[in-house]
């Protein structure tokens, strides 16, 4: 399972390799970096911070009404004064300038926090829907390994340190209040069985 995010001239990529592993690449324009996380350091808990493209359109409008003004006034004063050719330069100048502010990508991301690890991921590239389903089966593996780790029965483990582990299991919701009861029943039979 892969996913590569580009902004710019920055590149990301996360792989996950063999279900326990997440390669992390990140390429700008003068570095990059590469490192490995295992799935079970992962944080569990989703922040989304977005931005609205309401400003940057109302100072794109502006710069694109500053451009025709330039325009406007070129043409009306074009007979009387032939030195007015910078007004066509300062035109098409604010005409890319509001360009720009109409296309330019905005900070959206998606933050895993919780863990040992903080993911951080562009919301918008490739797009929001498939990094939502890329970061629900990364939390949704890392669950699995971690309820399979702590929560498996191991008779040579004393017993508070089992049940502190449930508990914690529990209070983080990587299992529910009935897997918990069945654990915890499970446990004490093996102990008496044993």
């Amino acid at each position: 399972m892969k996913i590569t995010q580009k902004r710019g001239s920055k590149k990301k990529e996360f792989e996950l390799v063999n279900e326990t592993e997440l390669i992390i690449k990140e390429t700008g324009f003068l570095s990059s970096k590469q490192w490995t996380i295992d799935i079970e350091s992962i944080g569990h808990q989703k922040f989304i911070q977005t931005y609205s493209r309401n400003g940057l359109k109302i100072v794109g409008s502006c710069f694109v009404l500053i451009a025709i003004i330039c325009l406007v006034t070129f043409f009306v004063e074009m007979n009387s004064n032939p030195e007015l050719d910078v007004l066509i330069w300062g035109s098409l100048f604010f005409f890319l300038l509001g360009f720009t502010c109409f296309k330019a990508p905005l900070n959206n991301v998606l933050i895993l926090n919780g863990g040992y690890a903080s993911l951080t991921f562009y919301l918008d590239s490739p797009s929001r829907e498939k990094v939502g389903k890329f970061v629900d089966k990364l939390i949704k593996l890392s669950k699995e390994r971690i309820r399979e780790k702590y929560s498996r029965i191991d008779l040579d483990l004393p017993e508070d340190t089992f049940m502190n582990q449930l508990n914690w299991l529990l209070n983080t919701k990587i299992i529910t209040q009935v897997e918990y009861d069945q654990k915890k029943t499970d446990y004490k039979i093996s102990k008496l069985i044993k």
